[in-house]
């Protein structure tokens, strides 16, 4: 009868050690870390929204187009549309075709 009554009182010092509540103290401290990274992850985010906003400054207006369409572009793909829209495809100039000019 020795051998069970040890099994039961490790299981019942495992179960009361996996259990044990944290103090008020850690508590707090696990908090404060908590915002603390917490704040860090939203100045992260700001600095790479002010970052991208100083780099399209930059770029001249040309440049800024196409930035904006390629990303318009990109969105309708991620839905699964065609990366242009009907209409714009109805209408648009198509491209000359090159002319052979022969052989020598």
């Amino acid at each position: 009868m020795k051998a069970p009554s040890k099994i039961w009182y490790f299981l019942l010092f495992a179960l009361l050690a996996v259990n044990i509540p944290q103090t008020s103290a850690q508590t707090k401290q696990i908090k404060k870390q908590e915002k603390r990274q917490e704040k860090q992850k939203k100045s992260q985010e700001q600095s790479e929204e002010e970052g991208k906003k100083r780099h399209l400054a930059i770029q001249d207006k040309a440049t800024r187009k196409r930035i904006k369409r390629s990303l318009k572009e990109a969105e309708r793909r991620k839905e699964g549309k065609t990366p242009v829209p009907w209409y714009k495809r109805m209408f648009r100039k198509k491209p000359k075709k090159k002319r052979y000019k022969g052989g020598k």
